[in-house]
């Protein structure tokens, strides 16, 4: 195995560390659309790494301006950070909303139930409110919990390209990862 195989490797390792623990700085990332020909970012929660299908996952409200933001331009980036190993991320890729109910329900299903929460909001996201908790659920809601899901929404990073950034003061390292049409990868050394 080669060096750069070596650290594609590592770099799914800890996609799914930061997919299987809350925290590992890799959990919680950030992930940028298209609005209005200028970036939007915002933090997310890792829900899905699938190394074989090269490809990540989160969860939003179906009502949220990303929704409406992929749909209008499918480019996405996600970036993570570990400021220990001094790692960074930059995953481009394809976004788009997840089909399969079944599939939606059975991620709905395992979600815990302060996760479920944020999806009984009655006021959609990125709207004005005149006050601050304006927007939260009310008693009728949460003795339906279940009524969430037609708001739940999974949303699928098809990755076409890792940029990977080791930090050091020795030196700084820098890969370009590709992930080609024909199911090849191709890797190079960028300058940093």
């Amino acid at each position: 195995m080669t060096e750069k195989e070596e650290i594609l490797d590592k770099i799914w390792d800890e996609l799914i560390l930061g997919l299987n623990s809350g925290k590992h700085p890799f959990h919680i990332f950030t992930v940028s659309t298209v609005k209005n020909n200028k970036p939007d970012s915002r933090s997310v929660v890792l829900r899905t790494v699938d190394k074989e299908n090269k490809s990540i996952s989160f969860h939003t409200d179906l009502r949220s301006k990303k929704i409406l933001q992929i749909k209008e331009s499918e480019n996405i980036c996600a970036l993570f950070y570990d400021k220990d190993s001094k790692i960074q991320l930059r995953i481009y890729g394809s976004a788009s909303k997840e089909t399969n109910s079944l599939l939606i329900k059975e991620k709905w299903n395992s979600s815990k139930e302060m996760s479920k929460l944020c999806y009984l909001n009655k006021i959609s996201p990125g709207e004005v409110i005149n006050e601050p908790k304006d927007y939260l659920y009310g008693k009728e809601e949460l003795n339906n919990i279940e009524l969430g899901i037609k708001n739940f929404s999974i949303i699928n990073i098809k990755i076409s390209q890792i940029d990977w950034l080791s930090l050091n003061h020795e030196g700084h390292q820098r890969m370009l990862i590709n992930y080609t049409s024909n199911n090849k990868i191709e890797f190079d050394w960028v300058a940093p």
